[in-house]
Order: structure tokens, then sequence, then C-alpha cells
């Protein structure tokens, strides 16, 4: 064989092993993205019963035993979220969407979700508050750092986290560098190059499913490139790590006319109305329960049609819809909204639920303009997820009325 054919060979051998990786790592995304669906509904029963069951509990031995069920349930989600959000990274149906916003609403919500959990282990907790406008995805920063935060929180058990930003002068404009810090194990020097590597942990041989399946910083990874926010580590094993995101600081014609200060919310003379449709009864019933905990009136509903009928009842223009997206018959979650909306008004917030992680899933709720959320979510995110709604509700309100 002459040494042309040989290359011809040689190179036709390694497009056949590309493409054989390359399809194998589809229907690793395919197979996760299905397997996940069946286990998400019955864990988020399980959130929604159990944040319902704790106002029920009183004796001491009680709430130590719900405390357990939900750190049990917490490491289950975490697992759960992980391997989510590697396929849906991988299936490329994560598009970033670019918003303008001060920093302070990233550190507060990382103090907020985070404070009590790192005093609790016995951890100095410090977030350095800074003045600056970002132009970046509020969601996947958000999500990039609290897997950040959450790396860090695993792997220190004495010291300090702290989070800490500072401008950072750039070639191609001024950027935010915000830094997670930790007096934790540290990565050894040889780890360095494979810690964002999907599975890679350090000093986890046992795989203790506490310390995750290691893909909290191989998403990190994935949000750096998609997002274009480079990631700096430097570390001392034995002492603790520093990570540091690049984040762009808005350029000025993105500052123009945005308000000075957050205004406070009207006094609520009534409970508000929360639409809930979920042809999952166990589900249903667990997120009525914390939504009339949190003092919403509520309808409840296993499909559009039961829904509207309660509603055209009661006389009222809901606040916010919260729907699964899969329902009985074919139907989804999108029909609930566009009806509601129909006959109540577009601005009426609305919420996909769901269990479905799909491109054609996200793709449909973009089109009604309605976020998504991925089951099993924990109450707390639900909560600043419907608080997050409401606010953009009131926020068009008050734009109109400007406008007039």
């Amino acid at each position: 064989m002459s040494l042309i054919h040989r290359l011809q060979s040689l190179e036709a051998e390694r497009d056949a092993a590309r493409e054989e990786a390359e399809r194998a790592n589809l229907a690793k995304s395919k197979f996760l993205a299905a397997a996940s669906h069946d286990l998400r509904q019955p864990l988020q029963a399980l959130f929604f019963l159990s944040a319902a069951l704790a106002r029920h509990v009183g004796d001491h031995n009680g709430r130590d035993l719900l405390s357990r069920l939900d750190q049990g349930l917490d490491t289950m989600k975490g697992l759960l979220d992980g391997l989510l959000e590697v396929s849906r990274l991988e299936a490329g149906v994560v598009t970033p969407v670019l918003d303008t916003f001060e920093i302070s609403e990233i550190t507060d919500a990382l103090d907020a979700a985070y404070g009590e959990q790192a005093t609790a282990k016995g951890l100095v907790w410090r977030v350095e508050s800074c003045e600056a406008v970002l132009r970046s995805d509020r969601g996947l920063l958000m999500q990039l750092l609290r897997n950040l935060v959450d790396n860090a929180l695993r792997y220190t058990e004495a010291g300090a986290i702290r989070i800490r930003c500072r401008i950072d002068a750039a070639p191609d404009g001024d950027r935010l560098a915000i830094e997670v810090q930790d007096t934790g194990i540290g990565i050894p020097p040889e780890h360095l190059d494979r810690i964002f590597e999907e599975f890679h942990q350090v000093s986890n041989p046992e795989r203790d499913r506490l310390r995750g399946l290691g893909l909290g910083l191989a998403i990190v990874r994935r949000l750096s490139q998609l997002l274009d926010h480079p990631v700096e580590v430097r570390s001392v094993h034995g002492q603790g790590s520093a990570f540091r995101v690049l984040v762009p600081l808005a350029p000025a014609r993105f500052l123009a006319g945005r308000p000075g200060g957050p205004e406070r919310p009207p006094a609520i003379d009534r409970p508000r109305l929360a639409v809930l449709v979920d042809d999952d009864a166990v589900v249903l019933l667990g997120l009525q329960s914390v939504l009339t905990e949190w003092g919403f009136r509520v309808v409840a509903a296993d499909s559009a049609d039961r829904a509207m009928d309660r509603l055209e009842s009661l006389g009222r223009v809901p606040d916010i819809v919260i729907a699964d997206y899969r329902l009985r018959e074919g139907r989804v979650g999108t029909e609930v909204i566009r009806r509601v909306r129909a006959r109540y008004g577009a601005e009426v917030p609305a919420l996909i639920l769901t269990g479905e992680t799909g491109a054609d899933t996200l793709a449909d709720a973009s089109a009604h303009g309605v976020a998504v959320l991925h089951k099993p979510v924990t109450p707390r995110q639900l909560q600043a997820e419907v608080g997050r709604q409401l606010r953009i509700k009131r926020g068009n309100g008050l734009a109109e009325a400007a406008a007039r």
C-alpha cells in the first residue's frame, strides 16, 4: 500500500472514530434527559410534601428526621441537576439572553442562598459587595457562580468562604472579576488540568455521593465557554482555592435611563391568586400546599379545561399561572397559559414547572414568553422564581403607566 493510500485510510478511520464518539455522546445525552423525567416527578412531590409537613411536626425527633429527609432530597436533586445540565449544554439547547443588571443582585442572592448553610457548617462566610453594572445572562451567570460556591462548601471543612469582586482592566473593555475563595482541601498541581472534566474529583476515591458526581466544575467550564466569561483558578494543596470569573461590564449605552433604585411593592389587600395545573395528583397537592402556605389563594386543576372552569367561577384575574408541560391526552402547559392570557390579558405572569428536558419544550415555552423550571425544584427556588415573575409584571405595569 502506498503512503498516500495509507494516510487516506488512517484519515478515514479517524473520521469514523470521531463520528462514533459523537453518536455515543448524543445517545448518552438523550438517555440522561429521558431517564431523568420519570425520576423528577416523584422527587418533586416529595419536596413539596416535605415542606408542607414541616409545620405539622412539633417534637425534636420528628424535626430531626424531617431535616435528614430534606438532606437526602437535596443530595438526589443535586445529582439529577448535574446530569440534566450536562445533557442540556451538550445538546446545545441553552442560548444566553443578555441583560443589564447590578452585581449586587447576584451577590445578594448568593448571600441569601448560602450564608446560613456556611455558618451552620462552622465556616466564616463573607460577601464583599461592590458597585458595578454587568452585561450577561443573569440566570446562567448565577448558575455558574452557584456551582463554584457549592464546590467550595463541599470541600471546605474549616476556615472561611469569601466572595469578592473588583474591576479588571482588559484590552477589549473593562470586566468585573468575581472571585470565590475558600480555605478547603485545595487542588494538587497534577489535578489542576483535569478539574473541569466530567466525573473528575479530588480526594473522593470512594465516590461518596454527598460530594456529588464531579459535574459541578464541568458545568462551570461549559457555561464559561457559552457566556464567553473566562474562569481562572489558583490553588495551594491543603490550603484552599480561588476561582475567578471575568464578566463584561455594561457599556455606557445600556446604562441610560436605568432606575435609581428598587421600588417597594405595593401593599396587597387580599391574597394573590395562583392557578396550578398538573396531572400528577401528588405533585399538585404538594404545590397547592406550599402556595397556600405562602399566602396565595389557589385554583388547582389537572387539566386546562378544569382550570378555566374553576377560574371563571371566581371572577378574578389570576396573579400567576404555574403549569406542568406534559399533560394528559397530548395537551401541554403552554395551552393553559395561552387560554388564561387570552381571557384575562397577555400580561398575566406564567411559569412552566416540568420534568421534560427536551429542546422542543424549551422552544415552545420561549415562543410563548414563559420561563421554565425543571423538576425537582426546592420550595425556596420556586418561591424566588414566582417572586421574580411578579416583579417583572409589576415593572411592566409601571413602565406602561409612565408611558401614558
